[in-house]
């Protein structure tokens, strides 16, 4: 019984041999997607008009030849600009055969896109601001503090000049965080936005966001300081000082000094006011949100 199974199992082999043989043998034709890069450009310029990464090739020759084309990993088409001199560039599908690299003799029958336009402009470079890209979401009963800090702060892109002028910033690629209870520290890839057409001097950007617990805490007898009493005019305030509840991170509220917190009335508001009581202004760090005043309005006197 065991030797009959082996002759099976070998008949089995042999019959797929033959038949992968004979299809082998056969012509057919496909289409292989194939990498597109150009070189050599003329000096100080740069490709200014998007380009395709890939050219369809459509090809005929038998499976031998097909397979050839598929497995091979250096197969491009590199169109070489060293002998174009034109601002704008037309590349016919004769310049695409020409440029072919395809590790293969199956016989190329036609491309897609069969014609490319490219347009060439001086080379720039110049500085831009990075943008990170980040959204985070806090945990319930926290909140995040300040701006996200970007390091390096900016990147030095090099292209066309036509693009590279246009430029506002460079946004890294889009991130999520959820139920964020601490301060996250990221590293960040750039976008590939204009891949192809612009250099970017690094690829990665260090992203920091902070993340805190939130807290209140009420900032007792700030005084009252007024401004623009330029003919030092005889004021009372009543009262002279405020109670000011703010909110922030944890250890955001904690490290803010009594201080930092000012409350003040305007004089020309004063003397231009219909009523005896108006409201202060309170001023504390970006980071921090005022939630009270009390007394959230002062009366005054005008002692002439």
């Amino acid at each position: 019984m065991e030797k009959k199974t082996h002759v099976i199992i070998a008949s089995l082999i042999l019959s797929i041999l033959v038949w992968l043989s004979v299809s082998m043998n056969n012509e057919y034709s496909v289409a292989i997607r194939v990498p597109f890069r150009v070189s050599d450009l003329p000096e100080n310029t740069a490709v200014s008009s998007p380009i395709p990464k890939s050219v369809l090739v459509r090809v005929r020759g038998t499976g031998w030849q097909l397979a050839s084309a598929y497995l091979s990993t250096t197969s491009s088409i590199n169109v070489d600009l060293s002998n174009f001199n034109k601002r704008r560039i037309v590349i016919t599908s004769r310049d695409l055969g020409y440029s072919l690299d395809f590790g293969s003799s199956a016989n190329v029958i036609s491309f897609t896109p069969d014609t490319v336009v490219m347009t060439l402009d001086k080379i720039a470079t110049r500085k831009v601001p990075v943008i990170p890209d980040i959204d985070v979401e806090p945990r319930s009963g926290f909140m995040i503090v300040g701006n996200p800090v970007v390091s390096p702060d900016s990147v030095t892109v090099t292209g066309a000049s036509n693009l590279v002028r246009d430029l506002d910033g460079w946004y890294t690629q889009r991130r999520r965080f959820r139920r964020v209870m601490k301060a996250i520290d990221a590293t960040m890839p750039l976008s590939d936005t204009l891949a192809g057409l612009i250099t970017l001097e690094t690829r990665n950007v260090d992203v920091s966001v902070n993340v805190q617990q939130i807290a209140e805490d009420t900032y007792k007898d700030v005084p009252v300081r007024i401004l623009n009493n330029t003919d030092s005019i005889n004021i009372l305030l009543l009262p002279p000082t405020v109670d000011v509840t703010l909110r922030g991170g944890l250890t955001t509220i904690s490290e803010t000094p009594a201080d930092s917190v000012k409350v003040t009335v305007d004089y020309n508001d004063l003397i231009h006011s219909s009523s005896s009581h108006i409201g202060p202004e309170v001023h504390v760090p970006p980071t921090l949100q005022v939630i009270s005043v009390t007394p959230d309005s002062i009366e005054f006197v005008i002692r002439k």
